[in-house]
């Protein structure tokens, strides 16, 4: 599957379980697919993670959530 920004066209390899509108393109970045726009990374304290849906989660804590697609 892919998903054509303005720039470029990204590839879908990973989806994430219980949020079917993220997804994580070849180049390892978070996408919002119903508006095709990139999540931006953040730093809290010392913690790395993303806003997803106005919650932050942690790399810790979205890494077992990951699901690579079989193409």
């Amino acid at each position: 599957m892919k998903i054509k920004l303005k720039p470029k066209i990204i590839k879908i390899k990973w989806v994430v379980d219980g949020f079917p509108d993220i997804v994580i393109g070849e180049d390892k970045k978070l996408y919002h697919q119903s508006n095709l726009r990139e999540i931006k990374m953040c730093l809290i304290g010392y913690t790395k993670g993303y806003f997803i849906n106005r919650k932050f989660y942690s790399l810790f804590r979205l890494r077992p959530l990951i699901r690579k697609i079989e193409a």
